[in-house]
């Protein structure tokens, strides 16, 4: 390889390929030698977005959905739980789930300008940077947040008398900060890590794993440092924001159902029913994308070429459905529990101060 090249030029040659099919927040495009198997062809460099039409629509209106109800749902959460309703230990982990959905929201217009241009990032360096990093300080502070409240809900089930002497929506506030915090460190990765490269009038966002060039373009020396920090960043990823989370929440609800196992009325309160359909929702929609992570992580490997294209064309599905989480949550805290006509008879504002107000 010719040492005057530009530094640009040598890191195309090396081939794009995704780590993900929809490049977004948490794992965008990487630089892979054109050795390797899961380097795409010049074709597929060039027209990222070839055989892929129907999932981009299907990706851009979801992003639509879910940015429009997003942030109109999470701003009326955060609007009559932060301001219209009494500060209680309850609105404390609400008013922070919704900033965090409602960040998120926020920036969902440039993942489906993203889309629309077929993979190509004209929002600059450091844009990227910035986006991946505010993305990934919400999704783990979403899921940190869930995880405090359900091991709040837990000791208030398990020791009564303590926490009714030392619960309090400062003690709450303090739980809040630490998960954001907490969230800080992921933020600080993407920062790190995000980067832009330019090929053929296409700007690539990905996620730069030779920041310092300590490869010096060198393939053996890349499979030594740049694949194992991909793969440790998807292990710690996959463990911190979403198997030891819950972990915890399901030891939490184990633990409640069995206290209240002869309390059917306590288990049907409505802070346990929100409770337990936040939970539920998010189970669910982060699910599918987990398990294609590790299905890369075993692909990448394996150098299993087919089981990689099988993850590419999952991909975007996945994605798309993780980030549908961000606006389920006002949803459920208006019609969980509650019957679907009656909703449609009072104000809208009513209803969610009704379904997040605390029970005596």
């Amino acid at each position: 390889m010719a040492w005057n090249r530009s530094n640009q030029e040598i890191l195309v040659s090396w081939g794009l390929a995704t780590q993900m099919y929809t490049v977004l927040p948490l794992e965008n495009v990487t630089i892979l030698p054109q050795d390797s198997s899961l380097a795409p062809s010049d074709t597929a460099v060039e027209s990222p977005h070839q055989g892929w039409a129907t999932l981009d629509i299907l990706c851009v209106i979801i992003f639509g959905i879910t940015f429009i109800m997003g942030t109109i749902g999470n701003a009326l959460v955060i609007w009559v739980a932060g301001f219209r309703m009494p500060r209680t230990i309850n609105t404390v982990w609400f008013v922070n789930l919704a900033i965090a959905d409602f960040a998120f929201c926020l920036s969902l217009p440039l993942n489906m300008t993203f889309v629309i241009l077929h993979r190509h990032w004209p929002f600059g360096r450091a844009l990227c940077k910035l986006h991946g990093a505010m993305n990934n300080l919400s999704l783990f502070a979403s899921v940190l947040l869930v995880s405090v409240f359900s091991v709040d809900r837990c000791v208030t089930v398990l020791w009564p008398l303590w926490a009714r002497k030392h619960r309090s929506p400062h003690l709450a506030t303090l739980g809040a900060m630490g998960a954001w915090i907490v969230s800080l460190a992921f933020c600080g990765i993407s920062l790190m890590i995000k980067d832009t490269i330019t090929y053929q009038g296409v700007t690539y966002c990905y996620n730069n794993y030779d920041v310092w060039n300590e490869t010096h373009r060198n393939y053996e020396l890349w499979q030594k440092i740049a694949i194992p920090r991909c793969h440790a960043l998807i292990i710690i990823r996959s463990v911190c924001g979403f198997v030891g989370p819950m972990v915890v929440i399901g030891l939490c609800h184990g633990l409640i159902s069995a206290k209240l196992s002869k309390n059917q009325l306590a288990l049907s309160s409505r802070p346990f029913r929100v409770l337990m359909a936040v939970v539920v929702a998010f189970f669910l929609c982060w699910l599918p994308f987990h398990v294609l992570q590790w299905v890369e992580f075993i692909s990448s490997l394996k150098n299993h070429q087919v089981l990689y294209t099988t993850v590419q064309r999952l991909g975007a599905i996945a994605t798309s459905l993780a980030f549908l989480n961000s606006c389920l949550n006002p949803v459920l805290y208006v019609f969980i529990g509650h019957d679907f006509r009656e909703q449609l008879l009072h104000s809208l504002p009513a209803a969610v101060e009704r379904a997040l107000a605390d029970e005596t």
